[in-house]
């Protein structure tokens, strides 16, 4: 009885698994499906492909302006047009105001929306009368710019199931993404169309085209992971306080993006985010940089100018790489910190300042204050906050959102190119060292090396090593023979002497394994390697 049980459970534990595979291929194939789209028709031919995914009978789509005043329907797959000329609605509605405050997906039936009339889109009604009898809403964000709203009818439905909400929040990321570039583009054709030029390539739509505002326009934290989400919602509570803000994370976790984020999502949007690289700036210099200097102050002085605490009175000053400063410079970063006043150098005015302080490392700067590299009540005084990033190992659930974002991102004028299968699990093997960063460079260089619509092979030239793998050598000057056998021979260690299938060396290599089997025989690689069992 016992083994019957133990075989059931097994049983039970691989449907679910397979049926999770099932979930993400499926998920995968409408996201490559959606994001070439630019326009609301190429939308409406793809209703089959979201019913399948989501066995909705109808849904629509509503756009908030720039200002986020009004909302509007943007789309509705009943009308199969842009219906954006329907009467605009209050964004301070209280449909509109429960779709955005809300993180998971939100379910009225049909006696909830009668009872409430004024407060929903008047297409919900419309929808009712050809027998809706739940509608399912998630708001998302449009390029970080405006909220947006998908809503989904129902003939039969009772609850939503954990099975429609994953499918719901992963299809999200990307209609957001898509639904950006479908405003972007049909604004650039009507400009061009306004103004009678030949080409629409060189327009930014008003919504994009800032100068003095650049700042207000927050790169995306592209993701759906619960480790994700968590950061998200701490950077949300974070923005709304005037503490100080430590980020930490591992380089290339996206630390720049959040204070970004941060910024964007707090009162001081409207002035200006001030960025300084505390590690990209010499240390006589960064003093001066920070706080400014009066004309004559040491040699090369020869005017006066204004540091980064002055341009960002009133907003927000990101101090990258804060582990890099000297115990003398921390001293008087404290100071500013604890009085809101600076002094330039050379100066002997105090001079008040309104600056709320972002901080961001990758260091871990309680140990560098255990060591004395680090002034412990400067570390008291900016972690008020803290915020750690998770690296990308740690959330590989996400790596398909992110490459398809980087993917539409450097696609430039043309239509963003498709990841395969099969290259798709590479990228789940890799261990990301370099984390986010790394990943937008691997998938940049595929679409540069890639002629085909499809990337069929990831080219890895870094010294980043698959899971399980060992470091990789630190190669001396050499022939380049010499070099690709040592190279090949750290592969083939790492995959422990795997030489084809999905871990093998020739996949990570992105060539046949008779080629690699081939190169191994003419540049003297021992059997050890090339009879291996496979």
């Amino acid at each position: 009885m016992q083994n019957k049980a133990i075989g059931s459970d097994t049983q039970a534990i691989y449907a679910r698994i397979q049926q999770r595979e099932i979930e993400q291929i499926a998920q995968i194939a409408i996201n490559q499906k959606i994001a070439p789209l630019h326009t609301l028709a190429a939308l409406d031919s793809l209703q089959n492909d979201i019913y399948n995914l989501l066995g909705q009978n109808w849904f629509s789509l509503f756009i908030a302006d720039d200002r986020e005043i009004n909302y509007t329907t943007l789309f509705d797959s009943k009308k199969r047009a842009n219906t954006s000329k329907d009467r605009s609605r209050s964004c301070k509605d209280q449909f509109f105001k429960e779709c955005i405050h809300a993180a998971d997906p939100i379910l009225h039936r049909a006696n909830d929306i009668l009872k409430r009339d004024s407060s929903f889109p008047t297409n919900f009604f419309s929808s009712l009368q050809e027998g809706t009898k739940a509608i399912v809403s998630k708001a998302f964000r449009v390029h970080d710019q405006r909220w947006g709203i998908l809503s989904l009818g129902y003939k039969r439905l009772e609850h939503i199931d954990s099975q429609l909400e994953y499918r719901i929040k992963n299809l999200i990321p990307q209609l957001g993404i898509t639904i950006g570039n479908i405003l972007f583009y049909e604004r650039s054709v009507n400009a061009a169309m306004i103004n009678k030029l030949p080409s629409s390539t060189d327009l930014v739509p008003p919504a994009l085209d800032y100068t003095k505002e650049k700042d207000r326009s927050a790169p995306q934290i592209i993701g759906e992971s619960d480790l994700i989400q968590a950061v998200k919602s701490q950077l949300k509570i974070a923005a709304l306080s005037e503490m100080s803000l430590l980020i930490q994370g591992e380089s290339g976790t996206g630390k720049e993006v959040a204070a970004h984020l941060v910024h964007y999502l707090s009162p001081r949007s409207t002035h200006p985010l001030i960025k300084v690289n505390c590690a990209a700036i010499a240390p006589t210099l960064i003093e001066s940089e920070l706080f400014g200097h009066e004309k004559g102050s040491f040699s090369g002085a020869v005017k006066r100018k204004i540091g980064k605490f002055e341009l960002a009175c009133g907003g927000t000053l990101f101090l990258d790489e804060i582990g890099e400063l000297s115990l003398t410079l921390q001293a008087k970063l404290l100071r500013v910190l604890q009085e809101k006043e600076i002094e330039r150098v050379g100066g002997n005015k105090n001079i008040p300042v309104d600056v709320r302080i972002v901080c961001a490392t990758h260091k871990d700067l309680l140990a560098e204050v255990k060591t004395g590299n680090f002034r412990s009540d400067l570390y008291y005084r900016i972690s008020a906050f803290p915020v750690t990033l998770p690296s990308l190992r740690e959330r590989k659930e996400d790596i398909p959102h992110l490459v398809q974002h980087f993917l539409i991102k450097h696609a430039g004028e043309s239509t963003p190119k498709q990841l395969g299968k099969k290259v798709m699990q590479r990228l789940h093997l890799h261990s990301w060292p370099g984390n986010i960063r790394e990943l937008e460079h691997v998938i940049t260089r595929s679409i540069l090396s890639t002629e085909e619509p499809t990337i069929k092979k990831i080219p890895f030239f870094t010294e980043a090593h698959f899971a399980g793998g060992s470091r990789a050598p630190d190669f001396r000057l050499q022939s380049l023979a010499d070099f690709e056998k040592e190279y090949i021979l750290w592969v083939l260690r790492s995959c422990h002497a795997r030489i084809s299938g999905p871990n093998g060396a020739a996949t990570i290599l992105g060539i046949p394994a008779t080629t690699l089997q081939s190169k191994m025989k003419k540049l003297g690689i021992g059997k050890k390697f090339s009879h291996s069992k496979e």
